[in-house]
């Protein structure tokens, strides 16, 4: 068995000494660890400041963890191999990326790193989906390409009502501001200090946040990261979500990234747009002039379309994903494509300028896991530039519109397998699974309003 491990520890441990010394000279006094768990959130713990470079424990049911820890029907975790009653729940091995140890400017006496895991016999963790998009990054720069990302997100803002939040009346919330006016900036008191000082504090971690806000629903915000290589943009994007969420409660505010939590039929739902480039040589070369991609642009795209339906799972993981699920409101429901169109999946942007030419990926929600989705996207416009595919002779069709009919395309697809190995693909395949049957079993044991207004006094 490769010692990935003992190999990825002596490559890091100069740099991982030299933080721990710069870091504490500076005042560093304690530290975040993060890691990403199976839906896409940090997992954190709290520590006097020590940033080691002869490794970390990783938690092994953070890969099983189902979103809510389980709420309401209370079962935190899902079956699976890696942590079980069989294996007695193990942890694993981990390693701090030095890429990643950020000093918090706003809070100097902060610092917080991300964690790589590793399983005990010293291999890189199967389920571990930063290892996942830094080996399609090298197999892009082995085509002689740096693809680049930038994720978008809408969300929800919150006044937070304890009592309310606590009996899991989370629809009785009051929105924070008043009206759903797109690009305002009178909807709420003090948006303007408030959105400046989350630019400051994502500024003070490395992220740029090129615009915000306001979106069409009451309560609801956008955000736009940078550019960056795929592997930042998706550690940008969840960190993003940690300095959001804690702004938001030094405000007595909270944050949601549900993809849908306004009633269905009004108002919008929560996207999380995937910006993707084409790199050669310091240049853009995903466009070949306005309204006209490059052939390799072209190829790109045919991989993002011809793996769509396999890949739609990591787009909408969730029940409430596909509440979502609307093309009048522009949350694409076909594979489709065109030039500034925001009703298709893929929307291709050659103007104002070169440099400024991309793809925006429109299918995923906020709900994502931003790993996920990127290593899918990755690997799928990869496959196109190799195998020369052609976006026009891709036809366009209806996406699954339940989660059980993505789960499907999902875990017997063969470019899913190659995408992100046969053990992450049944894994993840299991992890859905447990959703759609938590779903079914809340509804086996409740009555609906449904059911109340249409038997109550009908019948």
């Amino acid at each position: 068995m490769s010692n990935d491990y003992e190999t990825a520890r002596a490559e890091r441990a100069s740099a991982l000494d030299d933080f721990q010394a710069s870091l504490a000279k500076n005042g560093a006094q304690f530290i975040q660890i993060h890691l990403p768990d199976i839906n896409g959130n940090f997992r954190t713990k709290i520590a006097p400041f020590k940033i080691s470079s002869q490794g970390e424990a990783v938690n092994c049911n953070f890969f099983c963890t189902a979103p809510g820890e389980g709420a309401p029907l209370l079962e935190p975790l899902f079956p699976a191999e890696v942590s079980s009653e069989t294996n007695g729940f193990p942890n694993m091995r981990g390693l701090i990326d030095p890429a990643t140890v950020r000093q918090h400017e706003w809070a100097p006496e902060w610092a917080s790193a991300i964690v790589d895991s590793f399983e005990i016999g010293g291999r890189r963790n199967p389920l571990d989906l930063r290892g996942i998009i830094a080996r399609h990054e090298q197999r892009a720069a082995d085509l002689g390409y740096e693809v680049k990302f930038a994720l978008e997100y809408e969300f929800g803002i919150f006044e937070i009502d304890e009592e309310k939040m606590r009996a899991g009346r989370y629809r009785d919330l009051k929105p924070w501001g008043h009206g759903d006016i797109n690009y305002s900036l009178m909807r709420s008191k003090g948006f303007q200090a408030f959105f400046a000082e989350l630019i400051r504090r994502l500024k003070g971690v490395g992220i740029t946040l090129a615009a915000v806000t306001t979106e069409y629903g009451y309560g609801m915000y956008e955000y736009a990261l940078g550019p960056k290589s795929p592997l930042e943009a998706a550690d940008d994007a969840v960190r993003a979500k940690i300095v959001l969420q804690e702004l938001c409660l030094e405000h007595g505010l909270t944050a949601t990234f549900m993809a849908r939590f306004q009633p269905l039929g009004t108002h919008s739902a929560s996207g999380a747009h995937h910006h993707q480039s084409l790199w050669k040589d310091g240049r853009n070369v995903t466009a070949a002039g306005e309204n006209q991609l490059s052939a390799v642009g072209r190829h790109y795209l045919g991989g993002l379309l011809q793996h769509l339906p396999a890949s739609h799972l990591a787009f909408r993981p969730n029940i409430n994903s596909y509440r979502r699920f609307d093309r009048g409101a522009w949350s694409p429901t076909t594979i489709g494509w065109g030039h500034e169109d925001r009703t298709k999946s893929i929307r291709a942007i050659t103007i104002p300028s070169e440099p400024a030419a991309r793809f925006e990926h429109r299918v995923p929600g906020s709900d994502i896991n931003p790993y996920l989705s990127v290593a899918m996207m990755l690997a799928a416009g990869l496959d196109g530039i190799e195998k020369r595919l052609d976006p026009d002779a891709i036809a366009d069709r209806e996406l699954p519109d339940t989660l059980e009919g993505s789960i499907a395309l999902f875990e017997k697809d063969a470019f899913v397998t190659e995408a992100l190995g046969a053990g992450f693909q049944a894994h993840y395949a299991a992890s859905r699974h447990f959703e759609a049957a938590a779903f079914k079993a809340w509804l086996d044991r409740h009555i609906t309003d449904f059911e109340f207004q249409r038997y109550f006094a009908g019948l």
